[in-house]
């Protein structure tokens, strides 16, 4: 039987929170909420329209971090916070300790802070040594008083700025609305000119969030530590830091699989999996450890018989799926779907109604 290694995202297809999200609700009151969406639609705009050489997604972590410093936040209350609030997508606790009792050797790839990562991963059963993340020490970065006073004053600006939309078309600045615009060139000075030359800035270049790029470098690099090759690779992601992955794992020949993910996952994932719970990710491990992309393709093409291979599996193997699945909602589309805005909108809605509208909607 083939090895396969399980490289996933956490936050999405293992845990339903956005931990940053939450950590500047919870610590940059008031207006905290408001902060963090103005930042991540700044970053995706960076990452997806500008294309700014240097920066990636998921630099959002990054930028944060000198405005959870200058409102108490520290490594203690990081660790604290990420675990009292976690909360694991249905089913996910059973499914991958499931599928590492089948053989499959499970990788956690996140662009989450390390502090969020190591409490899901003990939730659910990963390897302390198979988490890829942010690494993020703040309490090696001391703040002065006047810095402080001056971060809190940004971040009221970057509230007050007008709001950041990213219409889906849009290709250049150009496209946007004119109040997105202003608020970018705002967001632009506080975050690539004003904040660098203080001292804390030091962050900026400093830390390195596990954005899209690394997360296709670690696949890459533990595939060849281990002699592994695409083929035999899935990759399970939800955002536009998965991009790069979901796209190099579905050109090698693996499964990559966009789970309740953004438009920005479906466009770039071979299959897509809409789900209320985590164990269509098992049937389809299973499936694709057998049969290869061919056996997952049978299963989302109506029409075709993959029934005769599900039923084929050990009944060890298959009576937890099929109980796990039993009442469950699940579709499963690949790639080539005619009505992919359909798909996008299916995935995003499941998106939300898991993980609540304020953090579904998040890219």
């Amino acid at each position: 039987m083939r090895a396969i290694q399980v490289f996933t995202d956490c936050e999405g297809p293992l845990a339903l929170n956005d931990n940053a999200f939450e950590l500047c609700r919870e610590f940059l009151k008031p207006h905290g909420e408001r902060f963090f969406r103005q930042v991540s639609r700044f970053d995706d705009y960076q990452a997806d329209i500008a294309r700014r050489e240097g920066y990636k997604a998921g630099d959002t972590l990054k930028l944060i971090l000198p405005f959870l410093k200058a409102h108490g936040v520290d490594n203690t209350t990081l660790r604290e916070f990420s675990a009292q609030t976690l909360r694991v997508v249905p089913g996910a606790q059973k499914v991958f300790r499931f599928l590492a009792g089948q053989g499959f050797t499970l990788h956690m790839i996140s662009t989450s802070y390390r502090q969020f990562a190591e409490a899901a991963a003990q939730r659910l059963g990963f390897r302390q040594d198979a988490i890829f993340c942010t690494e993020v020490d703040l309490d090696r970065y001391p703040l002065s008083a006047e810095e402080a006073a001056e971060l809190r004053r940004l971040k009221e600006a970057i509230v007050g700025a007008p709001k950041i939309e990213l219409p889906a078309k849009a290709k250049a600045f150009g496209d946007l609305p004119k109040k997105s615009q202003e608020g970018l060139a705002l967001l632009e000075t506080i975050f690539f000119e004003q904040i660098p030359q203080l001292a804390i800035g030091i962050l900026y270049q400093e830390v390195n969030p596990l954005g899209g790029p690394e997360k296709h470098r670690v696949i890459r690099e533990s595939l060849n530590r281990l002699d592994a090759g695409w083929q035999e690779t899935i990759y399970v992601g939800d955002s536009i830091t998965d991009v790069e992955a979901l796209k190099a794992t579905a050109k090698g020949g693996g499964l990559a699989v966009s789970f309740n993910g953004n438009r920005y996952a479906v466009q770039a994932a071979g299959f897509t999996v809409i789900a209320d719970n985590a164990w269509p990710l098992a049937l389809l491990a299973v499936v694709f450890r057998l049969w290869g992309r061919e056996g997952v393709m049978e299963m989302a093409t109506p029409g075709r018989a993959a029934h005769s291979r599900i039923l084929a599996l050990p009944a060890a193997t298959v009576a937890p799926i099929m109980n796990g699945l039993a009442g469950r909602n699940f579709s499963l589309y690949p790639s080539q779907t005619a009505d992919r805005k359909e798909v996008i909108k299916q995935s995003q809605a499941m998106r939300q109604q898991l993980r609540g509208q304020a953090a579904g909607e998040l890219g």
